[in-house]
């Protein structure tokens, strides 16, 4: 794991726990280290220290550094169009609700 690592567009300090660290549970020892609270936005460019964590899974994060992978879940990924009007997938099945 890294001491240190630049935050890219889009990212959340969740985002950044679970991959220099690779858990959720370190979220709260990497706002502590960077004086955030946790829902703060991060600024892309910044550096963002990172704690050792007693909650850090180590194998989890490593498998991401592995691939070259940056958890980012605030943007679309270049490439991808954003959907038209109309496009839409249902994610419930029509038995999922109780009509009264």
């Amino acid at each position: 794991m890294s001491t240190h690592t630049i935050i890219t567009a889009g990212q959340s300090l969740l985002d950044v726990a679970v991959q220099e660290l690779g858990s959720l549970e370190s979220l709260f020892d990497l706002a502590d280290a960077a004086g955030l609270a946790i829902t703060d936005a991060l600024t892309p460019g910044a550096m963002l220290p990172v704690p050792a964590s007693a909650a850090a899974l180590p194998d989890v994060a490593r498998y991401f550094a592995g691939r070259g992978q940056r958890i980012n879940t605030g943007d679309v990924p270049a490439g991808v169009p954003p959907p038209r009007p109309g496009d839409y997938t249902l994610d419930y099945a029509p038995g999922d609700y109780l009509t009264i």
